[in-house]
């Protein structure tokens, strides 16, 4: 089983004139972005579907599932097919193996948009974020792996300071604003691969046989039938607005990880250095672009 991970495209070139990176380098972050986001929604959908039959379609053709919606908006749709067919291979517990595929994903997005946040010359900035890194709120709080991020910035560098490995497994994201904005993007993503008003409504119907389930794989089920259940004429989310969707929140999500991450919350020093380091503010699920306003 492959997943897109962070290992070998993420140390990247600048342009040579500029703090900028170079519109190659800011592809292969979106394209990598775009794999793990892909792969958080494969296994949010089919760790809650309590039917089979439906992931065991999505495994034989993934567009007929969501209508090739998913692809029009820039998802990966062979990622998302590739987590159905191994969900369909593992019936048994199947919650606990989305589980885990989520927190790498989300693990492997959170690195490859920061390892991609500076400019030309990012390896003074991996040396704060490694030393000031809060592993036990990375862990425990944004439920990501702490490790394997302390590896990304830390390791084999010439500063070599320690990241600590979680001590426990936590699974489910426990800061509610990450963990409400998770679940409004999923909700638009996956009522968006609805193709008619009345289908949309025929997955609100079934959404009460999901919403144990999506309990169990750290989605808030409130937040997405109210998303979902909407009035049976009321028109589908156009392209546009669900990329729109896709950016803004995903964008959103991770400056509040970066925060909780480095402790800036609530510390005005850390905020300025943030403000004043990254290059590329919008970091979100449909590119970047050279305009920090997220911190500022």
């Amino acid at each position: 089983m492959k997943f897109i991970t962070f290992a070998t495209a993420c140390l990247v070139v600048g342009l040579a004139h500029s703090a900028a990176l170079s519109e190659k380098a800011l592809a292969s972050a979106h394209s990598q972005i775009m794999g793990n986001a892909s792969s958080m929604l494969g296994w949010q959908v089919a760790g809650s579907l309590q039917s089979l039959a439906p992931v065991d379609q999505g495994c034989q053709n993934i567009t007929s599932f969501g209508h090739g919606h998913w692809a029009a908006l820039g998802l990966k749709p062979a990622v998302i097919e590739q987590a159905f067919c191994v969900a369909t291979a593992r019936v048994t517990n199947s919650s606990a193996l989305a589980l885990n595929q989520i927190k790498l994903a989300a693990t492997d997005m959170f690195i490859a948009q920061l390892l991609h946040a500076f400019g030309d010359d990012p390896e003074p900035n991996y040396k704060w974020l490694c030393q000031n890194f809060n592993y036990t709120a990375i862990n425990d709080d944004l439920a990501l792996n702490s490790g394997r991020i302390g590896q990304a910035f830390c390791a084999n560098r010439p500063y070599a300071t320690a990241w600590v490995d979680p001590s426990h497994e936590v699974l489910v994201v426990t800061d509610n604003y990450i963990y409400n904005m998770a679940s409004i993007l999923f909700a638009d993503l996956y009522s968006f691969s609805a193709s008619t008003p009345t289908e949309r409504w025929v997955m609100c119907e079934q959404y009460q046989y999901m919403s144990q389930a999506q309990l169990q794989v750290g989605i808030n089920s409130a937040v997405v039938r109210s998303h979902l259940c909407v009035d049976h004429d009321a028109p589908l989310m156009t392209q546009s607005y669900s990329q729109f969707i896709m950016t803004t929140i995903s964008t959103s999500i991770f400056a509040r990880q970066l925060s909780l991450a480095v402790n800036a919350i609530n510390d005005d020093e850390k905020r300025t250095w943030l403000c004043e380091s990254i290059q590329h503010g919008d970091l979100g699920l449909l590119g970047m672009a050279a305009n920090n306003t997220l911190f500022c």
